[in-house]
């Protein structure tokens, strides 16, 4: 079966001052981080449009520094440990919590509306941050609130995201209330749910916890894949709606996938 690589070109204005070695040489690892196996010579030079002469000078430059090494059947090149101490590096510089105050704010100022970031502990959706876009008429909320998975959009974002033993696990320990007439109060009706949120990619909480509020979610991802935290924009039913259910997901899970890329994560 034929392999198939992804090779991403960036381009911006700075690229005046990009040494073309340096790109050639990235764009490499970038085909060899795509494949979980060796890729041939034949194969990176043509994926990156490179002469194999100078793939291969490129390569040996990099095996020289512990970035790739040949494979033990000698055919083709992979990873080597050096981009391990590269990825651990990184993932021990970035923080969502480091970074949830400026995500909502730019949130926030894009829908005009309360804009929250939060994590799930013990249970629970704590708010780390949140930001109020609107002038009138807005959500109150406050950093450190802690509410419950089962009736928000962060935390339904949370719940999709795990195994339903899991979710159900949390369900079981937190009394599923009926606060408003549309609160999802049937582990069932939740399953079903989770699944519809799985595939959409976004959680909306339509007035099930407060009544004329409606809110929209979406995951924030690491390098794992998993939930790390989520960002949401919450504002009056009326309001959602005028501007457009899927229009404000739209840039809700925009946000989102600029800040997965930030935690390493990956956008699809």
């Amino acid at each position: 079966m034929e392999a198939k690589f992804y090779c991403m070109k960036v381009t911006s204005e700075d690229d005046r001052y990009a040494v073309r070695s340096v790109v050639r040489a990235l764009d490499i690892l970038i085909v060899l981080s795509t494949q979980n196996g060796p890729v041939s010579l034949a194969d990176l030079a043509k994926e990156t449009s490179l002469n194999p002469s100078t793939a291969f000078r490129l390569l040996e430059s990099m095996r020289s520094r512990g970035f790739v090494r040949q494979a033990d059947s000698g055919r083709g090149y992979q990873l080597d440990s050096r981009v391990v101490d590269l990825g651990s590096a990184f993932l021990r510089s970035v923080s969502i919590w480091d970074y949830a105050r400026e995500l909502a704010d730019q949130l926030a100022e894009d829908v005009s509306e309360t804009a929250s970031v939060g994590v799930l502990d013990q249970g629970k959706v704590l708010y780390i941050a949140i930001a109020r876009g609107q002038r009138e008429l807005g959500i109150q909320s406050q950093s450190g609130t802690r509410h419950p998975a089962y009736c928000t959009a962060l935390g339904k974002v949370f719940l999709a995201d795990l195994p339903w033993a899991e979710a159900a696990a949390i369900l079981d320990a937190e009394s599923m209330v009926r606060l408003t007439a549309s609160t999802i109060v049937e582990k069932a009706a939740m399953r079903k749910e989770l699944e519809t949120i799985r595939s959409r990619g976004y959680a909306i909480d339509d007035e099930e916890r407060n009544p004329h509020v409606v809110c929209i979610g979406a995951p924030i991802t690491d390098h794992t894949g998993r939930s790390v935290a989520a960002v949401s924009i919450s504002g009056p039913a009326f309001r959602i709606r005028e501007r457009g259910i899927e229009n404000v997901a739209r840039r809700v899970t925009e946000r989102a996938a600029e800040a997965s890329l930030r935690m390493g994560g990956r956008t699809v």
